[in-house]
């Protein structure tokens, strides 16, 4: 399975050994662990069934899509890769549930304050301290047979890990107490040990050659099927990739923005450039899908129009195209069939093998997010979910107050 959203980094990329605690204790005896809310009724709601999970300024809420009504909310709760779980802190304790329902699965004493990293199982998960200035950072790690702390030194935020859960990704920010750039490290989950990533031929970064980034992570794609995560960076001043650094040039001059690509179970790491105009324009109008078979990427650049297909096998840009431009927050989805692209108040389509337009459709109010769902494509504009059918109809429209973003729909 695939999963695109936001939270795959935990908190946006403003990314980072000792006791262990006590084992994570049963939930026999525990309160409701989600807290059932109220809305409006809907507009319309015919024939939708499943839920929809979307951010709102209150948290992640999950809404019936069957009823239009908001059944419960989470807070500031993280999915694991398959939207089988969320996971979240709460009174100094780790918390797991079981989706759909919200039934606590169980929770473990942590000394961090936000959930950082969730493996692809769901099982082991990091927590840490807000992103800021600091010259340690201590983590800890929580799965089903309990958890420990890490006191790691300089200024940290886990990302992801391995499949084997040995390895943890950090994004370790520099200077630690004045930070301005960052680099992506390996840390040896068993010993604690912090070392460089390898290079695409899987040889180690040789010392002073690790790459430092100075943009702004965008947004995060996880190919949960071949371990890959694809982020995105913009805005990259007097960058030069780990290749360059090894060659003792700059290869790509004219570029400002690229995808990193992190293969988490060989522990290598590469970096796509994007042509111009990628990386110009604002962060927010930057976004990118995964194609449903994880073959292909897709860049799109909403204050230019500009949209990219980049392969995942040679990892090289194979074809480029024009759209239409729009200002706001960019958004993007990727089925067999259909590129969509959202921005401003409508939906571009293009066919995801030639990237040749298909058609635009009207939303009723600002891009808020994309999903999909038995054929239909619900599309978050302004504060109101709107679901339209294979030709741009709009077939049902359902009010979430506050909304700031969909992220998930589910099958009943």
């Amino acid at each position: 399975m695939r999963t695109t959203r936001r939270e795959l980094l935990a908190g946006a990329l403003a990314l980072a050994t000792l006791p262990t605690l006590s084992a994570c204790a049963g939930s026999q005896a525990e309160p409701a662990a989600a807290k059932p809310v109220n809305s409006p009724p809907p507009a319309r709601t015919a024939g939708l069934a499943g839920t929809l999970y979307a951010r709102t300024a209150s948290g992640l809420v999950a809404v019936d899509l069957a009823t239009g009504k908001q059944i419960r909310e989470y807070g500031e709760a993280v999915p694991d890769a398959g939207w089988q779980r969320l996971h979240q802190v709460k009174d100094g304790r780790l918390r797991v549930l079981d989706l759909p329902g919200g039934k606590l699965r169980r929770e473990t004493p942590v000394s961090g304050a936000q959930v950082k990293a969730v493996s692809r199982s769901g099982e082991l998960v990091a927590v840490g301290p807000p992103p800021g200035p600091r010259t340690s950072t201590l983590i800890s790690l929580a799965g089903p047979d309990g958890g420990r702390d890490l006191r790691l030194d300089g200024n940290v935020e886990p990302e992801a890990f391995s499949t084997d859960g040995q390895v943890m990704y950090v994004l370790e920010y520099l200077p630690p107490d004045k930070p301005d750039r960052y680099r992506v490290r390996m840390l040896d989950l068993p010993t604690g040990t912090p070392k460089p990533l390898n290079t695409r031929d899987k040889k180690p970064v040789p010392e002073g050659k690790e790459e430092e980034m100075r943009g702004q992570g965008r947004q995060a794609v996880m190919d949960t099927d071949a371990g890959v995560l694809y982020t995105l960076y913009t805005h990259q001043p007097d960058h030069l990739h780990t290749r360059d650094l090894i060659a003792g040039g700059d290869s790509a001059p004219g570029v400002h923005a690229f995808v990193h690509v992190l293969q988490l179970d060989q522990q290598w790491a590469y970096c796509l450039d994007l042509p111009q105009p990628f990386g110009i324009g604002p962060p927010e109008a930057h976004t990118l899908a995964l194609s449903p078979d994880g073959r292909n990427l897709f860049i799109y650049d909403a204050t230019s129009g500009r949209i990219a297909q980049a392969n995942t096998t040679d990892l090289t840009v194979k074809r480029t195209a024009f759209g239409a431009k729009h200002a706001g927050e960019a958004y993007a989805l990727a089925d067999n069939h259909r590129l969509y692209l959202a921005a401003g108040t409508s939906v571009q389509v293009a066919d995801p093998a030639t990237l040749a337009p298909l058609g635009t459709w009207q939303l009723p109010g600002p891009a808020r997010g994309l999903a999909a769902l038995n054929g239909q494509l619900l599309a978050g504009a302004g504060d109101h979910l709107t679901v339209l059918d294979a030709k741009g109809a709009q077939q049902t429209t359902i009010p979430i107050p506050g909304l700031q973003s969909l992220n998930h729909a589910a099958q009943p």
